[in-house]
């Protein structure tokens, strides 16, 4: 099973679809197959119209994807709007709060990695942490505060 699974990523990798060869490896041929409705075939047997279907079934349900984003941002919104109507101080201004303490451990923890001496032993562990905070923590700050380049990008394509 494994050669084939192979050369299916192979074959999608090929003819331009990276991303459905990620779903593939991360899901399984059979959920991908199910969810673009659209048979994968190792490569070399692929004809132009297999690929054509399969790029036009992975477009659909990439825009379905992006729709389900954009509909999460507008909860997320309405939600942050609905708090700021909030009587109560703590409940208007928790996201801030909240923000303001990541911010300040952040910016507390990243110097620190510098200047203490970490054991060896516990070096991954703050690569871990220190990853975290810069791939997750800080850029989702950034993302809330200055909003996503997604939907910016989006904005832009339907121009």
């Amino acid at each position: 099973m494994l050669p084939m699974l192979a050369s299916i990523v192979s074959g999608l990798i090929s003819n331009g679809l990276p991303k459905v060869a990620d779903a593939v490896m991360e899901k399984g041929v059979d959920y991908v197959q199910d969810k673009l409705g659209v048979e994968l075939k190792p490569e070399g047997q692929m004809s132009k119209e297999d690929v054509s279907k399969l790029k036009e079934a992975a477009m659909k349900h990439e825009e379905f994807m992006a729709e389900l984003d954009e509909k999460s941002r507008q909860r997320a919104t309405d939600m942050q709007l609905t708090a700021l109507k909030h009587e109560d101080k703590l409940v208007r201004h928790f996201l801030y709060y909240f923000i303001a303490f990541w911010s300040i451990f952040s910016a507390a923890f990243i110097p620190s990695l510098i200047w203490i001496d970490i054991p060896d032993e516990n070096t991954r562990f703050a690569d871990t942490v220190l990853g975290y905070i810069m791939g997750t923590v800080v850029t989702s700050m950034f993302a809330f505060l200055l909003g996503s380049s997604q939907g910016s990008r989006m904005k832009d394509d339907k121009k």
